[in-house]
């Protein structure tokens, strides 16, 4: 069995005790590893350097030895003896949606921060047992076998499983069906929020049965959204298999209602990722490997896609206007013609690189966004689609085809793989696309020019405002038409 007991005693200095038990060993020699990166930030995280105490015992606390081999990798001599207890503390100080956090208000952890797994015996389940005030409660992915007990099937599931604990969180759920099955979406709030609970779930179910509807299934009976509201500005989300967490804070030059539809943004891309990249993913993360960097050049498609379709997914559900969603899209423009590295570097470059330096600014004008750039190219590929197919299939249909062929044949895809739907669906050569604005470096801005005005859409510099104003024109195109109203 493998079951974790997680407790604090001093929430002033940040550290949550930890004691992995481990039974039904057979072998003379053990393997622990704490992962050193976590799904969702495709650089290496190093959590290892937030544990100190580090000790391991029997079952009688009689020390056993063992040897630490890498930065987050332990052998544990374990010859005659059958059980063992890993014990350490975890210095959870990091309130943002991928780190692990203690105050007195709440308990968040993310398991890939913090646990670890013994090689060989990932696919078993997991119990986990937390020493908690009587009137927290819990709310994750996770199965809740009691009220402060919960249980994975396996450490891949685990680690993709953030978990808040408090007795102050706001818990919404909505009900909503898809081809008569039930599913449930819940949207916890730690912390304060000035939103009308009542129109978010709203928009939340309207957003989330059209991204349904448009995949052709719900993976998922439950989907947890967890926010944690900071009082600092804060825009951050992290994917999970099942769930996301956002965390947000208030912008100074922020109304509220520009901050309501900013965590409607953020809260569409997430959900879309319970699909691109929880389930449709690369091949070199097919499965992930916890060890080391899983290289790709494809975060063209996992996050540029998904950056791109998220807003779409706003407007052609209903809940954004075309006001609202151009709004946001001349955001992501403005930061691209902001960025000289656009005339530098690649996408396939830059997917590649985020293992390197895709997560800070860098050296200036040295690198592309997988989530701006990736999102032209989007862009690019769904106009493509549908003047092509005159509106018949777009990106939406590629994606479900994407899902169909490789997540229900649990299997990853290819930079190839996704060329050819793309070219299957379109009836048409997507060489130079590729060649271009995949692989090629500085032609970003004339491929932007050439959809722009095939749409009948302008960029209008503003610098008084220091904003990127799009502007559609009174006569809209029949592409655009198709773009725009879906």
């Amino acid at each position: 069995m493998l079951t974790y007991f997680i407790s604090y005693s001093d929430i002033e200095s940040r550290f949550i005790q930890l004691r992995f038990s481990i039974t039904q060993i057979h072998q003379d020699t053990l393997y622990l590893q704490l992962p050193s990166w976590r799904p969702g930030r495709y650089e290496l995280q190093n959590f290892a350097k937030n544990i100190r105490k580090f000790r391991i015992v029997d079952d009688q606390g009689k020390n056993i030895r063992y040897t630490k081999t890498t930065k987050d990798r332990w052998e544990i001599y374990t010859k005659g003896v059958n059980e063992i207890n890993i014990e350490y503390e975890y210095f959870a100080n990091q309130p943002d949606a991928g780190g692990s956090f203690i105050c007195n208000e709440y308990l968040y952890i993310n398991p890939v921060n913090c646990m670890m797994y013994v090689e060989g015996r990932m696919d078993e389940q997991y119990t986990l047992h937390f020493s908690l005030p009587n009137d927290y409660r819990i709310a994750s992915q996770l199965t809740l076998i009691s009220n402060h007990t919960l249980s994975a099937p396996g450490f891949d599931y685990l680690a993709d499983s953030p978990l808040i604990a408090s007795s102050s969180f706001e818990l919404h759920s909505i009900s909503g069906t898809f081809n008569a099955e039930p599913f449930t979406i819940n949207l916890c709030f730690q912390g304060k929020h000035p939103f009308d609970v009542e129109r978010l779930k709203n928009d939340t179910l309207t957003y989330v049965k059209f991204q349904i509807e448009t995949m052709g299934d719900m993976p998922a009976k439950e989907f947890h959204f967890i926010y944690l509201m900071h009082e600092q500005p804060f825009r951050h989300g992290v994917e999970h298999l099942n769930s996301t967490v956002i965390a947000m804070g208030q912008f100074e030059n922020q109304t509220t209602e520009e901050y309501y539809n900013d965590l409607l943004a953020i809260s569409s891309h997430e959900f879309f990722h319970l699909w691109n990249i929880k389930r449709i993913r690369p091949v070199e993360m097919w499965p992930y490997d916890f060890t080391k960097e899983n290289y790709s050049t494809l975060g063209y498609v996992y996050e540029g896609i998904t950056t791109y379709l998220g807003d779409l997914f706003l407007l052609h559900s209903g809940v954004w206007s075309e006001e609202q969603y151009l709004h946001s899209l001349s955001g992501d423009m403005l930061r691209h013609f902001n960025n000289e590295g656009r005339h530098n570097y690649s996408l396939a470059e830059s997917s590649w690189d985020t293992w390197l330096d895709g997560y800070v600014p860098g050296v200036k004008g040295r690198k592309i966004s997988i989530y701006i750039e990736g999102l032209i190219a989007a862009w690019c590929a769904d106009v493509i689609l549908i003047e092509e197919t005159k509106g018949k299939f777009r990106l939406y249909d590629v994606m479900k085809e994407m899902y169909r062929q490789f997540y229900k044949h649990q299997k990853g895809y290819s930079a190839e793989d996704y060329k050819h739907i793309l070219e299957l669906f379109s009836g048409t050569s997507f060489n130079t696309y590729f060649d271009e604005l995949i692989l090629g470096k500085g032609h970003f801005d004339r491929w932007v020019e050439k959809i722009t005005s095939k749409l009948g859409v302008q960029f209008v510099s503003n610098t008084l405002l220091n904003t990127l104003i799009i502007i559609n024109q009174d006569i809209k195109s029949e592409l655009n038409r198709k773009w725009i109203d879906n």
